[in-house]
C-alpha cells in the first residue's frame, strides 16, 4: 500500500475500534430507584453502603421500604438510624439479620434486637471493610490479629436471643486460630452479596464512579461485595466526561445506575460548642458514670509515646486525645 493509503486504514480501524463500544454497551440507567429495586427477593442478602448518615444510598433504602422485600441480610458499617437509612427497613420489620459494627445509635434496632426478633453479628470495623473487599476479590478468607483474646475469636457473644427472653438463642461460633511468625491471628470468612446499595456523586453513562470526600466510605468495598450493584448517583454525564484516573468505582462493577434526588443528608448528631469549656472539662466527664469515662481515657493517653501512629475510634478512645501530656 502506498503511505497515504496505509494512513487512511489506520485511522479508519482506530475509528472503528474507538466507536465499538458505544454500539455494544448495556444500558445500565434505570428511571428511578424503584425499577432498580423491584426484584430484590425476600431473605435477599445486601451490602449497603455508608458511615453513620455519611453516603447513604438514600432513594434506594426509600424505595426498598416500599418495595416491602422481608427477611433481609444487610451488611453495613452501621444499623441506621430508627427513622433514617437502614432503620427505615427496620420500622417495617424487613431486616432479619444485620452484619455491622456500631449499631448503638439505633434504639428502633435495639429493641428488635433485645426482644430476639432480630440477629446481629458484630465485627470489627477494619474487618467487615476487608471482609467485603476480600469477597468482592474473590478471596473466601484470611487471617487477621484483630479480635484474639476476646469473644471475636472464642465464640459465646449472642447473635439472637429467644423471643421476649433474655436468654441466647443464637450464639457465635469460635474462629480457627494459627501462629504466624510467633503472633496469633484468627481466620474470618470474607462476605457477598446478592445486591449491592451504594451511594455515590458522580457516574458517566457506562457506570464509572467518582465518590465525594468521606462518603465513599465502605461504599466501593460494598459495591465490589455484591453479585448485582446497584448505584445511585447525583449526577449522570456523558462517557469521557473525566479523567479515567479520576474513577473510584470502575463500570464492570455496576450493574444499575439511577440518578437520586431530594437528598436529605441529615446531620446524625447535632453537637454545639460550649464556650469557655475545655476537653478535659467536658460535661461528658459529669457524674458517676463520667468519672469512670474519665479514667479509662487517662489510662489510654498515658500509654501515648511520641511518633505514635494512634487508631481512635468513636468514644472514649477519642475522648483519650483530651489528656495527652
Amino acid at each position: 500500500f502506498s503511505r497515504s493509503t496505509s494512513l487512511f486504514l489506520k485511522r479508519r480501524l482506530v475509528s472503528n475500534l474507538s466507536m465499538a463500544p458505544s454500539r455494544t454497551m448495556v444500558n445500565k440507567i434505570l428511571p428511578s430507584a424503584a425499577e432498580a429495586v423491584k426484584d430484590i427477593p425476600d431473605g435477599a442478602t445486601l451490602s449497603v453502603g455508608g458511615f453513620g448518615q455519611c453516603g447513604l444510598p438514600e432513594n434506594l433504602i426509600q424505595a426498598l421500604e416500599e418495595h416491602g422485600a422481608k427477611d433481609l441480610t444487610c451488611i453495613s458499617n452501621n444499623a441506621g438510624v430508627s427513622d433514617f437509612g437502614i432503620g427505615k427497613l427496620m420500622g417495617k420489620r424487613q431486616v432479619k439479620k444485620m452484619i455491622s459494627s456500631y449499631v448503638g445509635e439505633n434504639q428502633r434496632f435495639k429493641d428488635q434486637y433485645l426482644d430476639g426478633t432480630i440477629e446481629l453479628e458484630l465485627v470489627p470495623q477494619g474487618t467487615l471493610a476487608e471482609k467485603l473487599r476480600a469477597g468482592g476479590a474473590g478471596i473466601p478468607a484470611f487471617y487477621t490479629p484483630t479480635g484474639v483474646g476476646s469473644a471475636v475469636a472464642d465464640g459465646g457473644a449472642t447473635i439472637k436471643y429467644k423471643s421476649g427472653t433474655k436468654e441466647a438463642e443464637i450464639l457465635s461460633e469460635p474462629k480457627e486460630e494459627r501462629i504466624f511468625k510467633g503472633r496469633k491471628y484468627i481466620l474470618e470468612e470474607s462476605l457477598t452479596a446478592d445486591f449491592a446499595l451504594v451511594k455515590a456523586w458522580k457516574a458517566d453513562k457506562a457506570g464509572n464512579v467518582i465518590f465525594n470526600k468521606s462518603a465513599r466510605n465502605f461504599n466501593a468495598d460494598c459495591a465490589k461485595a455484591g453479585k448485582i450493584c446497584i448505584v445511585e448517583v447525583e449526577e449522570i454525564v456523558e462517557i469521557d466526561s473525566f479523567d479515567p484516573d479520576h474513577v473510584h468505582l470502575p463500570h464492570i462493577y455496576v450493574q444499575r445506575l439511577i440518578k437520586g434526588d431530594n437528598y436529605v443528608k441529615p446531620i446524625e448528631i447535632l453537637t454545639y460548642s460550649n464556650p469557655g469549656e475545655t476537653g478535659a472539662s467536658s460535661s461528658i466527664f459529669q457524674g458517676e458514670a463520667g468519672e469512670r469515662r474519665k479514667r479509662i481515657a487517662m489510662k489510654a493517653a498515658s500509654l501515648i509515646e511520641d511518633g505514635m501512629y494512634i487508631n481512635l475510634g468513636i468514644g472514649i478512645p477519642t475522648l483519650a486525645t483530651n489528656f495527652i501530656a
